[in-house]
């Protein structure tokens, strides 16, 4: 078993489910993440590109049952582009959003330890990034075989966070409930106990610092969400 091989990968992952402290305790004394990385970014263009006609036809459904009427030739233009370009973002995001978040995450770790702690590695964190990442990843997969099985008229209410309890409605707090997934917490709590391992501190410290930007940032969405919804929206 190699630093970089599958199976450690694999076990590490298994290890977050169990004992996430000594998992990270582990990925920071050798903090390895190309190989897991490059799996999830593979194992999330699958996806992308299984949900990508599911998502094209739900455009076209969009655009023919939207409020606003449009003449039937810019319709058939518009619904080309359109659908074209929903494809290719939603399977380009596949592979460019984990990494994004990646390295946002091991941003944020990498501040709170110059303030905070002991001078960490960015790549350690960007190990931690890649790890803490698993449920997010998990949530992700259970949207896709939901979306896969939903009627394309029920695709926009398909959903992992508690927004899935309410009917669809534009006031701030069902905006605020689509930011609320269990997963997104989940990844929370590991980048804060990773983080922690990283940098040798407490991991209550960390935690509270990865909810909070997190709380921000949901806030200034759902506010900014609830102020530019459609009028026609429900």
């Amino acid at each position: 078993m190699t630093e970089n091989g599958e199976t450690r990968s694999g076990w590490l992952f298994t290890k977050l489910l169990m004992n996430p402290k000594k998992a990270f305790e582990e990925i920071a004394a050798a903090p390895a993440f190309l190989r897991p990385a490059l799996v999830l970014t593979g194992i999330n263009l699958i996806i992308g590109i299984a949900i990508a006609p599911k998502i094209k036809a739900f455009t076209v459904w969009m655009m023919e049952h939207g409020p606003v009427s449009i003449p039937q030739e810019q319709l058939e233009q518009a619904l080309g582009v359109a659908s074209t370009a929903v494809v290719v973002s939603s399977i380009a995001g596949s592979v460019f959003i984990p990494w994004l978040i990646w390295l946002l995450v091991a941003g944020l770790l990498k501040i709170f330890a110059m303030f905070s702690a002991k001078e960490t590695p960015f790549k350690t964190l960007f190990a931690v990034a890649v790890y803490g990442y698993l449920p997010i990843f998990v949530g992700l997969v259970i949207t896709a075989a939901i979306t896969l099985s939903v009627p394309v008229q029920n695709l926009q209410n398909v959903s992992v966070s508690l927004a899935a309890l309410l009917p669809p409605q534009k006031g701030f707090l069902y905006f605020f409930l689509t930011q609320c997934s269990p997963f997104t917490w989940w990844s929370l709590i590991l980048w804060g106990i990773g983080g922690a391992a990283a940098m040798g501190i407490r991991f209550t410290g960390t935690i509270l610092y990865m909810f909070g930007l997190w709380i921000a940032q949901a806030v200034a969405t759902a506010a900014f969400s609830a102020i530019s919804a459609p009028p026609g929206m429900p």
